[in-house]
Parts: C-alpha cells; structure tokens; sequence
C-alpha cells in the first residue's frame, strides 16, 4: 500500500495542497494517518477518491454534493460520466485511478475511447506519456507498488505491439534504417513507440516528432 505525502497528491492529481486540506477539514473526503511528527500520511484509496472526486468536480458536480456519496456511488457516478478524450487532464486521473484498483476492463477501455476519439499517435502524446510522467513521480516518492505498474505497462505495451502491427509492411529495399537503443533499465515504452512512429512516417508522413516530447 502507498503512502503518499499531501505534496504527492498535489502533483498526482492537480488539485492544490491548500484545496485538500480543505476538502479534508470541511468533508472528510481523506483520511490520512499521521506520523509521530504530526505528518499526514495518505494511502492508495486516498489518492483513487481525490482523483475520483476530481474527475467529477472537472465535470461540473459541486464539490458538497459528491462528499455526499458514498465509494461506491462516486465510482458508478465516474464510470458513468461520458468520456471527454479530448480532456487529457481526466483521462489520466481516469486511468491512475483504474490501475490503483487494477481494474484491467476499464484501462482498456479508457485506452480505447481515447484512440478511437484521438488517433493512436495522439492518444500516446497527449494521455499515455503525462501517466507514465505521473507514475515516475509515484516512483521517485516510493509509493509505486510494481504489480500496478506492471499492469497497466504491460496493457501499454500490448497497445503499441497491436498498432504497429496493423501498419502497412515496410518494403525490403529503398526503406530507411534506424537503429533504436535505450540506456539499460530505461523505461521502453518509449522505444516501442519511437518504432510505431518511424514506421507510420515511412508510409504516411506526419507531425508527431514536432510534438513529441523528448524521452531517453
């Protein structure tokens, strides 16, 4: 289980520390534990109802009408929500929030309705890398738990395996050449879409590498 530190939930979730504290003392939306030096410590299902809370606040509820409802009311209420791809913020709090309960269905099919709404190139830029940014943090602060992480990268994976897949087959002769290589232990999603993306301009010329952020 994590602990996180209310600074942790800050970057994780883009909700201001101020803001939780807030929602903390008015609603008793978190209940941390604290430390024998008075530091409040959160847990996994902290950060699943912050973010949960987010999305439906981001979605237009007011704030003292989702502390009314209980765990499972606010999960049915997000799951119900109509899916915005266009809105990368709460498709990553939507995504974090499944992998923190392992809920594979639903990171598929939030994967899903952001590349069929976005297109696959899209769908990595603008919601798959600011997660894997957000999982890094979880991972500097210590509060990764490896077997989530491995879920949702090995689904990841599995989504970049089948897209490149699905390209035209490249030619054998008069094709560019790329040799692609990564530092040992990096992580190598990346790589595998730096090879999805080589292989889609080999065909079809686009704009990712203008947008693409740079990742080793």
């Amino acid at each position: 289980m994590g602990q996180f530190s209310i600074s942790d939930l800050e970057q994780l979730s883009g909700i201001k520390a101020h803001t939780i504290r807030m929602w903390e003392q008015r609603y008793g939306l978190l209940r941390p534990v604290r430390t024998a030096t008075n530091i409040r410590l959160y847990c996994d299902e902290d950060l699943r109802r912050l973010l949960n809370v987010t999305t439906l606040c981001g979605r237009g509820m007011r704030i003292s009408k989702v502390a009314q409802l209980s765990d499972a009311d606010m999960q049915a209420a997000v799951l119900a929500c109509g899916n915005d791809a266009h809105d990368y913020h709460l498709q990553v709090n939507a995504l974090l929030a499944a992998m923190l309960t392992f809920d594979e269905v639903r990171i598929n099919q939030l994967f899903d309705e952001a590349t069929s709404t976005l297109g696959f190139e899209n769908m990595m830029l603008h919601v798959a890398y600011p997660l894997l940014q957000r999982i890094g943090l979880m991972w500097l602060a210590g509060t990764m738990n490896l077997s989530q992480e491995h879920l949702l990268s090995h689904l990841l994976r599995q989504k970049l395996l089948a897209a490149t897949d699905a390209l035209p087959a490249l030619g054998s002769t008069g094709t560019r050449r790329w040799l692609l290589f990564l530092p040992e232990h990096e992580l190598h999603v990346a790589l595998l879409f730096m090879n999805y993306a080589l292989r889609a301009g080999a065909s079809t010329p686009c704009t990712w590498a203008r947008t693409c952020p740079s990742r080793s």
